[in-house]
């Protein structure tokens, strides 16, 4: 055999390696999914060192177990409400910022579909178009939730609101998370780092403090 031939197996054989070692098309972006919303900071950094389809399949199996069948089972409920109300186009409603806000916090006491901050003035802002979203356990009533965007806002917003009572635990006190529209699939938040340490404290929290072990441990 030549060489080259020899460089070149060694090569392909060198790349298989490495293949079968990395994390398959199922377990790759998992960190991405609305299935892991719930991972903590620390969760994160620990993911990162995860190599392997079985050390995947055991990282996920104890970040469920850490938090038991009952937050499992309202995970995704909560996934199949957001996909349901909050999908544009191919974007699933649960990949969106308002997605994972519901599905992170629960369901709001209401929602604002109002002018965006930058336009709101101080009358619009003492007079929103409050609604109260009948899946996300609110009255019936007012227009659709998802029509954000009046004609003459620059920026059209949609806020989720929570009262003292459909705050989750972790926050302990009544709140709300401005969403800019800039598309049904693309939206940001005006205080993200606010809303990330929000995000921390209901992750943190969702973990038990004597977790059942996982099938198979």
């Amino acid at each position: 055999m030549t060489r080259p031939a020899i460089l070149v197996l060694a090569v392909i054989a060198s790349a298989s390696a490495v293949f079968a070692e990395g994390l398959s098309r199922k377990y790759r972006n998992w960190d991405r999914t609305p299935e892991a919303y719930f991972l903590t900071r620390a969760e994160r950094a620990q993911w990162k060192n995860v190599k392997t389809d079985a050390e995947a399949q055991n990282f996920i199996l104890d970040y469920k177990a850490r938090r038991g069948p009952e937050w499992e089972k309202t995970l995704h409920e909560r996934i199949t409400q957001a996909d349901k109300y909050f999908s544009a186009g191919e974007t699933k409603g649960s990949e969106t910022l308002r997605g994972k806000i519901v599905i992170m916090f629960g369901p709001p006491s209401g929602t604002d579909s109002s002018v965006g901050r930058e336009k709101r003035t101080a009358a619009e802002d003492a007079n929103t178009n409050f609604v109260m979203h009948p899946e996300f356990g609110g009255s019936t009533g007012g227009k659709e939730p998802t029509s954000y965007a009046p004609p003459h806002a620059q920026t059209p917003a949609f806020t989720l609101i929570y009262d003292a009572q459909a705050a989750p635990k972790a926050i302990g006190k009544s709140f709300k998370v401005e969403v800019k529209m800039i598309s049904g699939s693309h939206q940001e938040t005006w205080d993200p780092k606010g809303l990330d340490e929000m995000f921390e404290k209901v992750a943190t929290a969702s973990i038990l403090s004597d977790p059942p072990k996982p099938q198979g441990f």
